[in-house]
């Protein structure tokens, strides 16, 4: 590795500004640990959740920086083992995890198993284990080179699509007979869609003019609305809204509108708010639930249903990555952003709400 690595690190008041800083690189690991070099990974309005919450949930403190003014945006993706003192990590190998956008990571391995590692390091504490644990490639039966991006996209979003989806089917829906998603153009939200083709309820989207186009193109929603015909939308039909905007206008607007008919209110993400705007004295109806993915896999840990949830879950991820890149009609294209300038781009559009939709950004470490 080289001795002038470099992080992007984000300023938590402005998520569009970003600074590209030295990160040294360890020249001697302490007993059991890994260096990591990271080599490509997913940039989505997900990652742009994950700063938008960083301190609420905790999500800050997973890689601290020492600036208290700037915070590192995780991101999902693949990287390395550069070096090891950690017994059964070798290097070379390849991992999949949860990491902050910098040339490296230096973790404390520990749950060392065949499947993969966790990192022990004591400020990873504040959030859920699957946030802490890397898997290694070779021993993942569902791992495929060549579909490295695909996954880095919808890996770690699909999860939240389809927990989510489990947590409301479980709930018979609240009652609805509909299910309003805001931010439709979303991959959370239109692989949520997915998740309910089979299901009796219908699915409106909720989108902005410049993704309706696209997202009346997905065929994933029964109706497509844009936000300024919000109001045209039918009463009288019981109706949950499953909300990934995070837009607090919009959130009493819905409330506003369907009234009595609101029969919940699904908080799952946020794409376009900068802030925990659940807690809102100004909202009539009933107060956003927060959905936590992480947390309903630790429930499956804790009952022991983890093992038959992923299979039940890996099985459908499948099929649902070979529909998004389904070369007939495939949902996105995939293109790669090379080296820290061309990423902080792309963080900047993902934060100023103007990303094509279409596209699939991967950033790529440019050594």
């Amino acid at each position: 590795m080289s001795d002038a690595d470099h992080r992007l690190m984000t300023l938590k008041a402005s998520l569009r500004d970003t600074r590209i800083a030295p990160d040294p690189t360890p020249t001697d690991l302490a007993e059991g640990e890994v260096l990591l070099a990271l080599d490509r990974f997913s940039l989505t309005t997900n990652n742009i959740t994950y700063a938008a919450y960083g301190d609420a949930i905790g999500y800050w403190t997973v890689f601290p920086t020492g600036d208290p003014a700037y915070g590192m945006m995780p991101v999902w993706g693949f990287a390395d083992i550069a070096a090891s003192r950690a017994e059964g990590i070798e290097v070379g190998a390849r991992v999949f995890g949860y990491f902050p956008m910098a040339d490296t990571l230096l973790v404390q391995a520990e749950k060392i198993s065949r499947g993969g590692f966790a990192d022990a390091s004591p400020w990873r504490k504040q959030v859920p284990d699957i946030y802490n644990r890397y898997v290694l490639c070779a021993a993942d039966r569902n791992y495929e080179k060549a579909l490295e991006n695909a996954e880095a996209l919808f890996r770690p979003l699909f999860v939240t699509s389809y927990t989510a989806v489990d947590f409301l089917r479980d709930a018979a829906f609240f009652g609805a007979k509909r299910i309003v998603v805001s931010s439709a153009s979303s991959k959370t939200a239109y692989g949520s869609a997915w998740c309910l083709e089979k299901d009796d309820i219908k699915v409106v989207a909720l989108t902005g003019a410049r993704n309706r186009a696209f997202v009346e193109g997905l065929g994933a929603y029964d109706t497509v609305l844009g936000y300024d015909d919000l109001e045209s939308l039918p009463t009288g039909v019981p109706t949950l809204y499953l909300d990934l905007a995070g837009d607090a206008a919009l959130r009493r607007r819905v409330h506003a509108h369907l009234g009595d008919d609101l029969t919940y209110d699904c908080l799952v993400g946020s794409t376009q708010s900068d802030g925990f705007t659940a807690h809102d004295p100004e909202l009539v109806g009933p107060k956003p639930v927060f959905f936590f993915a992480a947390t309903c896999l630790d429930q499956h840990r804790e009952r022991g249903t983890l093992h038959n949830f992923y299979d039940r879950f890996l099985a459908d991820q499948k099929t649902f990555f070979e529909r998004v890149v389904d070369p007939a009609s495939p949902w996105i294209r995939i293109v790669e952003h090379k080296g820290f300038e061309a990423i902080a781009g792309v963080v900047r559009d993902l934060a100023d709400g103007v990303s094509d939709p279409a596209e699939g950004a991967i950033g790529v470490i440019d050594r």
